[in-house]
């Protein structure tokens, strides 16, 4: 807009009603709006002005396109705005994007949340992926005092591949028929989880002593608790990062030491997140971090409502 235009149009202002300014205050301050959700993402460069190409600081503003401020950085040349480099880049319908994170929060599948949102099957499936990708990496850097330690698995999946690799097809969602731990058609992940609800999870190739030491090493802080069924593994950690080890044996019907040291958090987060992972009716193996990540996200958060949206846009857009 024109500097004349824009005075002219702030001399209409003072003709309005009460109501009238009401309104356009409402408007200017809703931050559910699509001028809101604009203005909550630009201001990640208004606090750090930063090139995402080349990170010089110098950067000028470079007009407008679709609601939102390009940049052009003087040191690359390169033009951008404040959702480049984020999980939010060249996405469109941004009025839908805080609606469609209420759906994903209330863990809807994706036909719901394509249906309630008014956008296609395969629009719904893209955001998914792209706002996953943060909760995927949110892991915790390290766990201390009581540690529980335990794995679970999940069927191999290529869902939604067109052509299946090495093996038939068979219904999604289908546990395996073949006992065991380490058979091809499931897969491990290994979680980790203390006393203050920290989770940390890491998907294996296989649950050898080399692939959980190199996932817990450094994750756990010395003088720290770990607490195990038994696993070889898990004993052999222990001792080589001079951890106080509590050996669980539920087949002996050893489930808690000295009242204080169990796994039963550990098995109860898998539990729920088992149950949870139900209504999906099977997950891609290519995408099964995405979902442990939503699922952290989701067990961490105390009663995640629509209040947090804003705050899970504003972590996708660094700010």
């Amino acid at each position: 807009m024109r500097i004349a235009d824009f005075n002219h149009f702030l001399l209409e202002l003072s003709h309005l009603t009460d109501s009238q300014i009401q309104l356009v205050e409402n408007i200017l301050t809703d931050k559910n709006s699509i001028q809101g959700i604009i203005s909550g993402i630009e201001q990640r460069l208004v606090d750090k002005p930063e090139c995402p190409h080349c990170h010089s600081r110098v950067i000028n503003r470079h007009g407008k396109s679709g609601a939102m401020q390009r940049y052009r950085c003087k040191n690359c040349l390169r033009t951008f705005n404040a959702s480049t480099g984020t999980p939010l880049a060249h996405l469109r319908l941004k009025d839908r994007w805080l609606s469609y994170i209420g759906t994903m929060i209330q863990g809807k599948v994706l036909r719901d949340s394509a249906s309630d949102c008014g956008i296609n099957l395969k629009t719904a499936f893209l955001w998914r992926h792209r706002l996953l990708t943060l909760p995927a990496l949110m892991k915790p850097k390290s766990l201390e005092g009581i540690v529980e330690v335990d794995e679970t698995f999940f069927a191999y999946s290529e869902k939604g591949n067109k052509a299946l690799t090495g093996r038939k097809p068979k219904k999604r969602g289908v546990e395996s028929k073949r006992a065991g731990l380490s058979v091809a058609d499931r897969v491990p992940v290994l979680t980790a989880r203390d006393r203050a609800h920290h989770t940390f999870e890491a998907i294996l190739p296989a649950t050898t002593t080399k692939q959980i030491k190199q996932e817990l090493s450094s994750k756990i802080e010395k003088d720290s608790v770990l607490c195990s069924d038994g696993f070889k593994s898990y004993i052999r950690f222990a001792r080589d990062n001079d951890l106080i080890y509590k050996r669980l044996n539920s087949a002996a019907g050893i489930r808690v030491i000295e009242k204080v040291f169990h796994i039963q958090n550990v098995n109860a987060y898998h539990s729920r997140l088992k149950s949870w992972m139900e209504h999906f009716h099977g997950v891609a193996t290519k995408y099964l971090d995405h979902y442990l990540g939503w699922f952290r996200y989701l067990d961490t958060s105390e009663n995640p409502n629509k209040n947090e949206l804003l705050q899970f846009q504003q972590q996708l857009t660094g700010t």
